[in-house]
């Protein structure tokens, strides 16, 4: 009787180890699915053109920060101008 309950038990065990590691085996695959290739790609798309968008970004803010010292040292000259100007004016 124990050994019966042995043989069972291990025949479980067998069993269950068989079913485990059949699903291992099924549930993992060599390859990506073509579903899961074609996120990867879509993926790796939409990272370059985000990639692209800086870049742009980057180079569009610099002009700017150009253009932006341009206008702030022309705003001083005039300033300068407006303060001799004024002098004078006074001086009158």
């Amino acid at each position: 009787m124990i050994r019966m309950r042995t043989n069972r038990v291990m025949r479980v065990l067998v069993v269950s180890g068989l079913i485990a590691g059949g699903m291992m085996v099924g549930g993992c695959t060599k390859r990506p699915s073509e579903e899961e290739l074609a996120k990867l790609e879509e993926t790796r798309q939409a990272a370059d053109a985000a990639e692209q968008k800086l870049a742009e970004l980057r180079r569009e803010r610099m002009e700017l920060e150009s253009v932006l010292q341009e206008k702030q040292a022309e705003l001083q000259r005039h300033e300068e101008e407006r303060d001799d100007l004024q002098m004078k004016m006074d001086q009158r």
